[in-house]
């Protein structure tokens, strides 16, 4: 099995991963004897894709698109026995359209700075996270997460994000989106039990991350460690949309945090509870609803950094 695998996702960045691997591709693949890789035919194809290159003993498998194809390489690491995984390294060739893993970690977005990113082989291990949650037809499902899980608004902004796709690029469409649902928000009644501490209370929003940014750039949690074994749990109250309108810009510069409403907890296992709809994102995605668990995953995953 080659070194390096490389997942290539031909719909991220409205067809620009496609372009952006085609012309890079040669060079990419002499870096290490044997390198293949792949082009994703359907979506949850980079998650069986990726569980194959670990189980064949590939030391990089590398997710050539947006945040939606790396997590779906996330889920098939996860996937694989942990004794391959612990063995390879996840990275990020950011051609999509959020790319927010690639931003918490500093790497390059020119070919020649990813190439020499890859050259070197740095690799660390970070945490990962787990969510339990409920599909909307009311069945269990798990999913992995590296950047964040989010209720509320976000779940909200992902469901429209799905149904209207990212025509002006990740972060106008998805500043677009938020303000959208900003002003159609009303906060939901529900029960949290973080670490064992209960917290109840109406709630626009509630992000769980392992990394500090989110939305294409927004620092919801500036600062975030993600190899310390906790999530941040950033949670936003009732308040008027006016006020919500308010903190929006705060977001894109982490100025949030600690704003009236705005409050910020760190925790390893949360339980969200709701008798009203509560939709999720993970990872961008929409993804299910409330009720849900929650876990971090201490120093899962390797990834590489520049």
């Amino acid at each position: 099995m080659a070194s390096n695998f490389f997942i290539v996702n031909p719909a991220a960045g409205h067809g620009r991963a496609l372009g952006f691997w085609n012309a890079l591709r040669g060079r990419a693949l002499r870096l290490a004897p044997g390198s293949g890789f792949a082009v994703t035919d359907r979506p949850g194809g980079a998650a069986a894709l990726a569980e194959e290159a670990v189980r064949a003993g590939a030391e990089k498998v590398i997710a050539v698109g947006g945040d939606g194809t790396l997590r779906e390489a996330l889920e098939g690491m996860m996937a694989a026995p942990e004794n391959l995984r612990r063995r390879s390294a996840l990275g990020a060739f950011p051609a999509g359209s959020g790319c927010d893993l690639a931003r918490h970690l500093g790497c390059p977005r020119d070919p020649e700075g990813l190439l020499g990113m890859l050259a070197r082989g740095r690799s660390r291990p970070i945490d990962a996270g787990r969510a339990d949650f409920t599909g909307e037809d009311g069945s269990p499902a798990t999913r992995h997460f590296i950047n964040i899980a989010a209720f509320g608004l976000a779940g909200d902004v992902a469901r429209h994000i799905k149904g209207m796709g990212k025509p002006f690029g990740g972060t106008v469409s998805y500043a677009v989106s938020s303000l959208l649902s900003i002003l159609g928000a009303r906060a939901r009644a529900i029960e949290l039990r973080a670490d064992g501490r209960e917290i109840k209370g109406r709630f626009h929003l509630g992000v769980l991350a392992n990394t500090s940014s989110m939305g294409g750039g927004m620092l919801v949690a500036p600062g975030a460690r993600d190899d310390d074994g906790l999530m941040d749990l950033v949670l936003v109250a009732d308040m008027s949309r006016p006020a919500l309108i308010g903190k929006f810009p705060l977001i894109y510069k982490g100025k949030h945090i600690g704003s009236p409403g705005v409050s910020r907890i760190s925790l390893r296992r949360l339980e969200a509870y709701s008798e009203e709809p509560v939709y999720l994102n993970i990872d961008g995605e929409a993804e299910g609803m409330l009720p849900a668990v929650f876990e971090t995953l201490p120093r899962a995953v390797n990834v590489l950094f520049p």
